[in-house]
C-alpha cells in the first residue's frame, strides 16, 4: 500500500513542528521512529493512506515508507516507523490550486449552488483564489453535508472524491 503524508514547507509535520530528514543522493530519508504504544494524536508516525489525503492538506505532499507496528484510524494510518522517499512536486507546482478549483467547481455543481450552501461555495472559491487549499476543501465537504439526510456520510463521500481527485490527478496524472 503506498502511503504520503502532507507537511509544512521544509519537510516539517504540521502539528509537531519536528523536521522529517529529507531524501539525499537518490534514497530515502532516515527513519523517524515512534517509542512506546502506538495511539492516534500520541504516538507513532501519522501518514495517509490513498483516502485520507483530503483531511491533511498542506504545503508538501509526500511518498512514505513505513515499517512495523500498525493502527488504522479514522482518517491516518498510525506506524512505528516512516521515512520520506520523495516529494510529490506536482502538488506545490499548481497541483493544490487546481485541487482547490476543482473542489470549489465540484461542490457547486453537486449542490447547484443554492442558498443554503452559497455560503459555502463562495468561501471555498476565495480560499482557493487565495491558495488556502485546506479551507477550500472543507468548505466543500460542508456544502456537501448539507445534502440529503445523512450529513455526515455526504461529508465523507466529499472528502473522498477529493481523495481520488488527488490520487488521479496528482499522484498519477499519466495514467
Amino acid at each position: 500500500m503506498s502511503t504520503y503524508k502532507f507537511m509544512a514547507r521544509g519537510a516539517t509535520a504540521p502539528f509537531s513542528g519536528a523536521r522529517w530528514p529529507e531524501p539525499a543522493g537518490g534514497a530515502p530519508g532516515a527513519w523517524v521512529e515512534a517509542v512506546g504504544t502506538l495511539e492516534q494524536c500520541r504516538c507513532g508516525a501519522h501518514v495517509c493512506r490513498p483516502v485520507d489525503l483530503a483531511h491533511w492538506l498542506h504545503d508538501e505532499l509526500w511518498e512514505t515508507e513505513v515499517d512495523g507496528d500498525r493502527l488504522d484510524g479514522i482518517d491516518c494510518l498510525v506506524v512505528r516507523r516512516a521515512r520520506l522517499v520523495r516529494r510529490i512536486d506536482a502538488w506545490h507546482q499548481g497541483g493544490a490550486a487546481r485541487f482547490a478549483e476543482a473542489c470549489a467547481q465540484h461542490a457547486a455543481e453537486l449542490t447547484g449552488g443554492g442558498a443554503d450552501v452559497r455560503g459555502f461555495i463562495d468561501d471555498a472559491a476565495l480560499s482557493a483564489q487565495y491558495g488556502y487549499t485546506a479551507v477550500a476543501a472543507h468548505a466543500c465537504a460542508m456544502a456537501a453535508a448539507r445534502l440529503g439526510d445523512d450529513e455526515e456520510q455526504a461529508y465523507r463521500r466529499e472528502r473522498l472524491w477529493q481523495a481520488d481527485w488527488i490520487v488521479r490527478r496528482v499522484l498519477s496524472p499519466g495514467e
